[in-house]
């Protein structure tokens, strides 16, 4: 981390016309006043004075959040977020204006990278927290993989992550580290191969961050497993063999909330400052600050804490916690932090933990204070400024893909841990414009609702808007019983909404729940299955919630292809349709409260399954769009 240190400010105010006359003849007298007042202007007319935004700034699936401002990089701001199971992994973000967020790659792209995300069992588990830093021309990222199924007091549960652009050494440990430098010349962030193989380090913790002291030396902060022993901590590692060199140090056990986590370590008017979460991840989460002369304490905690919570309030946004703070040009602060969308009574928040931007004041000696979070925000933001490389979407913005010959998959579209590559195909012969899936013997529930034994066809972007209509077009032949494919509303393998197109024989209908006329043979439904945490762990629907499957119509039987469609009418509700001659018809309706919940967020995308058999004809699917309501926070 760039150690942040503020200077008094000593300005002339030439803009008085009172005073023009003596401060025009000062700047000649002093050519260097003169260049600082240059400066300063020109620095002034790069920022408004206040500017209202909405938050999240990173809506969707994006908890953990990450930044820094990297002055070799003409002063670019960059983001990185959790993405536990979801691969691509780690989705970094750029900006130039703290307005407009465009995904510029991800970290985790190359199963070589880090194969263990193949091996994790639950939603809960995966990558969690990554770090992102820039030092001496090369960007950190340092994270945890966790196995959130073993408990807290086992070692192999945590195997803390690090990269940069070189692999530069490889300890033999069950819990180890790795480090991703991009380095300056040659790769950067904008290019996710650029990514190295992971390195590791032993650590029993997570949440780790990287810090550059004075003495040139590198350290990381983490958490100790709360569960086990409260307490945030910190050593030196070795940049080249990461190794950790010498004690890990206890820091500080936080103001006696639960689970002391997410540490970042500033140095700023000769005092280090630790900026932790506390209260767990929900409704009592919060953030604190402790400082201390010395880097290994002791640390005293802000007679103000906690600095940043939205806990025992009534507002909409909650969860308020797991924050980062960074200046700008101008020298203001700011902080993300995750937060949900979900009230008080945080039933519906499908969406999961979002970034959001507040503005910050760091006076000099003095402990931050923060603006609380909120929808509707005002600031000091830098001029509008789009001017950010590379093609990834832009957060918040719709979608309308056609998969043309020579296209890949975007940049912001992800899977449930590693797919296999040859189940997804753009724009193949005889079917341009189209995404091929090969069906994939594993639904989307697996058979246990937490693990994959091996790859689920599955593919998405992440629920950004509290309403949005995503609509898709299917082409499905199959006549092999079980063979489905179609659109989802995914949370994880527990919990989804699935409108597929399935073969079913007379039997496997009526076992599926069709209570209707049967079919005389073989025939295609559509239908709507909910999986949610009462689910049975063989994909079963939910007991409590009545499937709704339906025999498509005879024009329908006769045709492979058909429009389907998935609306967010409000933020309570999910409608299910599919097009018919006649318009659009329900198949029935989802409860968000049935996919909110846990650490992650909901992912719209599309499917294909044999439902525990190997099926050989592939899904094609055109049109994807995905329009959101952006007058809806």
């Amino acid at each position: 981390m760039q150690r942040m240190r503020s200077n008094r400010q000593h300005t002339c105010n030439c803009l008085v016309s009172t005073a023009f006359a003596t401060c025009t003849q000062m700047l000649f007298n002093f050519p260097s006043l003169w260049l600082t007042a240059v400066l300063r202007l020109a620095t002034a007319s790069d920022h408004v004075h206040s500017k209202a935004y909405h938050n999240p700034v990173l809506p969707g699936f994006h908890p953990d959040p990450s930044c820094t401002r990297v002055p070799e990089w003409d002063n670019t701001f960059f983001c990185a977020t959790s993405s536990f199971n979801a691969v691509p992994g780690v989705p970094v973000f750029a900006s130039k204006d703290l307005q407009n967020f465009r995904q510029i790659g991800n970290v985790i792209t190359r199963e070589s990278q880090l194969p263990g995300i193949a091996n994790t069992n639950g939603a809960t588990s995966g990558i969690w927290a990554p770090s992102v830093r820039y030092h001496n021309g090369t960007f950190w990222v340092v994270t945890t993989l966790v196995y959130d199924h073993l408990p807290q007091n086992d070692p192999a549960r945590w195997d803390n992550v690090g990269h940069s652009d070189s692999v530069i050494g490889q300890a033999n440990s069950p819990c180890y580290r790795s480090i991703i430098q991009v380095i300056f010349k040659s790769t950067n962030p904008f290019d996710s191969s650029s990514w190295s193989d992971a390195l590791h380090f032993t650590f029993e913790g997570y949440d780790t961050s990287p810090f550059w002291d004075d003495d040139g030396k590198t350290y990381i902060v983490g958490s100790h497993a709360w569960q086990v022993r409260p307490m945030i901590q910190g050593f030196e590692i070795d940049p080249d063999s990461a190794g950790i060199i010498g004690d890990i140090h206890d820091m500080w056990p936080g103001t006696g909330g639960i689970a002391p986590e997410a540490p970042h370590l500033f140095t700023k008017d000769d005092w280090y400052y630790l900026m932790i979460a506390e209260g767990g991840t929900g409704l009592n989460h919060m953030v604190t600050y402790a400082r201390s002369r010395s880097m290994w304490g002791q640390y005293d905690p802000d007679p103000a804490n906690p600095v940043l919570t939205n806990a025992n309030t009534t507002q909409y946004f909650q969860t308020v916690g797991h924050a980062d703070i960074f200046n700008d040009t101008a020298g203001n602060w700011w902080a993300v932090a995750l937060s949900t969308r979900s009230g008080p009574e945080y039933t519906y928040y499908p969406m999961g933990r979002e970034t959001v931007l507040t503005p910050a004041e760091w006076k000099e000696g003095q402990f931050p204070t923060f603006t609380p979070v909120r929808g509707q925000e005002t600031g000091p933001l830098p001029a509008q400024n789009k001017q950010i490389g590379g093609n990834g979407n832009w957060a918040g913005q719709d979608d309308f893909l056609n998969f043309p010959p020579g296209s890949s998959l975007p940049v912001h579209f992800v899977h449930n841990r590693f797919p296999d590559p040859s189940a997804y195909t753009v724009s193949p012969p005889g079917h341009l414009n189209t995404l091929c899936l090969t069906p994939s013997v594993l639904n989307l529930t697996s058979t246990d609702a937490r693990t994959a034994v091996t790859p689920q066809t599955f593919v998405g972007r992440r629920q950004e808007h509290v309403e949005f209509v995503f609509t898709v077009r299917l082409s499905f032949a199959s006549q092999q019983d079980g063979a489905e494919a179609g659109a989802t509303v995914f949370l994880n393998q527990g919990q989804h909404f699935d409108l597929g197109v399935v073969t079913l024989t007379p039997q496997s209908a009526a076992e599926a729940g069709y209570t209707g006329k049967p079919a005389n043979a073989s025939a295609r439904y559509i239908r709507l299955r909910t999986i949610t945490a009462s689910s049975s762990d063989q994909g079963a629907s939910d007991p409590l919630s009545k499937p709704d499957i339906f025999l498509l119509e005879p024009s329908l039987q006769r045709s492979s292809n058909l429009q389907l469609q998935i609306e967010a009418v409000n933020r309570t509700t999910y409608a299910f349709r599919y097009e018919t001659a006649g318009g659009w018809a329900t198949v029935g309706f989802g409860n968000s409260s049935q996919v909110s919940g846990g650490f992650v967020g909901t992912i719209v995308g599309l499917f294909a399954t044999g439902n525990g058999a190997n099926v050989s004809d592939p899904a094609y699917f055109s049109n994807f769009s995905y329009k959101g309501n952006h007058a809806v926070f």
